[in-house]
């Protein structure tokens, strides 16, 4: 176990019902098997069970797989012991990632616990991705899909040689929902962040074209940003649509950490 005391960075020990560390600081497994190791305030309490119950509703569409399908790719390409997933949601790109041992860190509990109740392969806690319950130097692989970039705790968790995989909003990226949100629709700027210690290996565009009903596009809107940054009459047009192609682009890079 890579996981470390969120209060006094000591290494945890895995008992039937708890984790524990040398000084006593006892955390129990949730039901569903997660942990809970937030150990300070952080900025917001992470998705909500209505955004949760979206994405997994929009998720399980299919739409994104080729997504996932392409993360899995990048991250084979070398052998993977242990794999952390920042920012992981409800585990749908954590549960398919390859690696001995796994972790997924989130911060909000509806999340984690749906992970954990459906990836059996992954230790899920609740955690700030900036201040991560882990080991400096553990991890030979780790994924951030759609959260902010933890730099500095990507760098320190990440062993030498290791890779982080990063994705991101590609240019087109649900243009044509703008399309009806906005009159003034707008691509989204690629970016590349500057991480100490790492450095950028490869970068990638993919793209593809999918068709989401009323249904779908409903929930597409409330796991999004657009949900809570668009004004009344946009969600009111995008509320009248029945059915819609859309483009599905995302921008992936590859860094790897200096010896």
């Amino acid at each position: 176990m890579k996981l470390i005391c969120p209060v006094c960075h000591t290494p945890l020990e895995s008992s039937e019902h708890s984790v524990c560390c040398v000084n006593r600081h006892s955390f129990d497994y949730a039901r569903s098997g997660y942990l809970n190791l937030l150990n300070r305030p952080a900025p917001g309490a992470g998705d909500n069970a209505g955004m949760v119950q979206a994405r997994t509703a929009f998720l399980s569409t299919g739409a994104y797989a080729f997504l996932k399908e392409e993360i899995i790719k990048i991250l084979k390409e070398e052998p993977v012991e242990v794999f952390v997933d920042l920012g992981c949601g409800e585990g749908t790109y954590t549960s398919g990632c390859p690696g001995k041992e796994k972790y997924g860190f989130d911060l909000s509990k509806q999340a984690i616990n749906y992970a954990a109740k459906h990836d059996k392969t992954t230790q899920y806690a609740v955690a700030s991705i900036f201040h991560l319950p882990l080991e400096n130097a553990c991890a030979d692989a780790v994924l951030t899909c759609f959260a902010p970039v933890a730099g500095e705790e990507i760098a320190r968790i990440t062993v030498p040689g290791g890779r982080f995989v990063l994705v991101s909003p590609g240019e087109m990226h649900l243009y044509e929902m703008k399309q009806v949100l906005y009159d003034a629709p707008y691509k989204n700027e690629l970016s590349s962040p500057s991480i100490a210690g790492m450095e950028k290996e490869k970068e990638l565009q993919i793209e593809q074209k999918f068709s989401v009903d009323h249904s779908s596009l409903q929930s597409l809107i409330q796991m999004t940003p657009y949900a809570y940054h668009t004004g009344k009459e946009g969600l009111a047009r995008l509320s009248q649509v029945e059915q819609m192609e859309l483009t599905a682009s995302f921008q992936l890079q590859v860094f790897r950490r200096h010896y």
